[in-house]
């Protein structure tokens, strides 16, 4: 593995190593790359703040079932009955943020 270096006005700088492939050629002049390493990305969210991000995070997937599975229920509800996305509207509403609230896992009912 090589390391390479620039040099600056300000000093040295490093390239960080993402990843170290090995690359092998066969005798019939084949190439086979194989991934030796790589470090993951640290998640850049500072601990005091981690448990607030994954809230978000949360939230964020609950809102977007409960709104995925409320347009299904509209789209259901207007092609059985005409104006039945209008009758349906509580029962579609409290029947996706129900589905949301579970993915959020909050129990409330």
């Amino acid at each position: 593995m090589e390391v390479r270096t620039v040099y600056s006005s300000g000093g040295q700088k490093r390239f960080p190593v993402r990843s170290v492939t090995k690359i092998e050629t066969a005798d019939d002049g084949s190439v086979t790359r194989t991934v030796l390493g790589g470090s993951k990305r640290k998640r850049r969210v500072s601990k005091k703040w981690r448990k607030f991000d994954k809230a978000l995070f949360r939230m964020s997937k609950a809102q977007e079932t409960a709104a995925t599975e409320y347009r299904k229920r509209h789209e259901r509800s207007n092609r059985r009955k005409k104006n039945g996305a209008v009758r349906d509207l509580g029962k579609n509403v409290m029947r996706a943020q129900r589905k949301g609230i579970k993915r959020m896992k909050i129990s409330v009912w």
